[in-house]
Parts: C-alpha cells; sequence; structure tokens
C-alpha cells in the first residue's frame, strides 16, 4: 500500500533551514528540506478553500479554476431572497460544485449548500455579507471516509 503525503498550504520556501521540516533522504541533497505534511482531510480542506478564494482567469494554467462568486454583483442583492430561491444560489452552488469535483480528485460524491448572512460582526466590526459554504463528500482513500467541513468567509464591505 502506498503512502501518500498531502504538503500544507500555502507552500513557504523561506524556511529552507526550519527544524520542524522533514530532512531529504535524498543523497544528492542530503540538506534539502521538505515542506510540512498533511492528512487527506486538512489537505482536502485547504485546496478547497484555494478554490474559494480565487477569482476565474487567476489561474493563468486554467482560467476555469476559481470560484463564480467572485464575479458577481452583490452590493444590490436581497439575502433572503438568494438564501430561500433558486436562482442565482443554484447557478452559484453548480459552479462550485463543478469546480470541486473538476479540481480536487479526491472528494466524490460531493453536495454543498452556500448561505449569506446578513449584517455579521467579525472582531468587532459589522460586515455587509458573510458566506457560510457547507460541503460534503466521500473522501477517496481506502476507507471512503465521510468529508464534511464548512467554509465561511466575508463577502461584502465593512459598514462603519
Amino acid at each position: 500500500m502506498a503512502i501518500h503525503k498531502f504538503y500544507t498550504l500555502p507552500l513557504n520556501f523561506d524556511n529552507l533551514v526550519d527544524p520542524d521540516i522533514e530532512l531529504s533522504k535524498s543523497k544528492r541533497f542530503p540538506y534539502l528540506q521538505l515542506p510540512k505534511t498533511s492528512s487527506l482531510k486538512k489537505s482536502i480542506d485547504e485546496h478547497i478553500e484555494l478554490i474559494l478564494t480565487t477569482h476565474f482567469g487567476e489561474y493563468k494554467h486554467d482560467h476555469r479554476y476559481g470560484f463564480v462568486i467572485w464575479e458577481k454583483e452583490f452590493e444590490n442583492m436581497e439575502i433572503d431572497k438568494f438564501n430561500t430561491h433558486n436562482n442565482p444560489r443554484q447557478e452559484i452552488e453548480e459552479s462550485l460544485k463543478n469546480a470541486i469535483e473538476n479540481f480536487e480528485p479526491r472528494l466524490k460524491r460531493i453536495q454543498l449548500e452556500i448561505f449569506f448572512i446578513y449584517k455579521q460582526f467579525y472582531r468587532g466590526r459589522s460586515i455587509k455579507y458573510f458566506v457560510d459554504i457547507d460541503v460534503k463528500g466521500v473522501m477517496i482513500n481506502s476507507t471512503e471516509d465521510v468529508y464534511h467541513n464548512k467554509f465561511q468567509f466575508a463577502m461584502g464591505p465593512l459598514f462603519k
């Protein structure tokens, strides 16, 4: 059975001499150190977070990589309608599901829900929009473990 290593994001190339980083077993480069490794779930979490925070076209090797939410105009959106009606919510959920299916091959049977929260406080400041994303699926590993994580980020401007 092959043992896989999953590297944590963001990769930090500045810490090539960090004692917490695993030493390479290479005879040719014995002092080269490898980035810290992570669990499969944490690696999937970090990759989905990268998809969520990437605008379409930002990744130059594949312009389909990213999340459609950054292309939408939310200033005049009615949050109650977004959370209770299918359009544009269904379009955004389908776009994210497709992105995860296309770019995160370690996850299958993906289900997700997106909700907007209006006027939430964060670190003492009122944020106009918060986005809650609930992602479920099955990890492609020997035991097909269940995957579940919630992601949240601020979307709108700060209120004064």
